[in-house]
């Protein structure tokens, strides 16, 4: 891979890190009772947003909304079928049912997003079918 190809992935990993991050620290900073604060991180986020997008448009992740779509409906697969059962699996071994819990709740929305996405695309395939 060419570098900047990689510095590219690597700066899109970092952004979105950064935003969850900032998005965690003004929840807290909510439930402490310094909205000042939250203002601040909530800010910072929607930067960090920003410049993963940009990143995401010059690695040429970004397609049409028939890609995208056709993407999000059959990409939720692996994390459904594989990633999360194993994460689940492992943190109940390792004794951390908080960290199980936090899997087996994004394993039930991947699978609502998984179908949700699926639905839109046939609709849109239906559509651009009677077109």
């Amino acid at each position: 891979m060419k570098r900047t190809e990689e510095n590219l992935k690597r700066a899109i990993n970092g952004e979105a890190r950064a935003r969850l991050e900032y998005m965690a620290f003004a929840m807290k900073a909510m439930e402490e009772g310094f909205p000042e604060y939250a203002q601040l991180f909530m800010e910072a986020a929607g930067a960090e947003t920003i410049h993963g997008i940009s990143h995401l448009k010059a690695a040429g992740l970004i397609g049409t909304t028939y890609e995208n779509l056709d993407e999000s409906a059959n990409g939720e697969d692996f994390e459904i079928e594989e990633m999360y059962p194993a994460f689940i699996r492992e943190a109940e071994e390792d004794s951390r049912p908080d960290a199980a819990a936090s899997f087996q709740l994004a394993l039930a929305r991947e699978r609502h997003h998984r179908d949700m996405f699926k639905t839109a695309f046939e609709r849109f395939q239906a559509k651009a079918k009677a077109a």
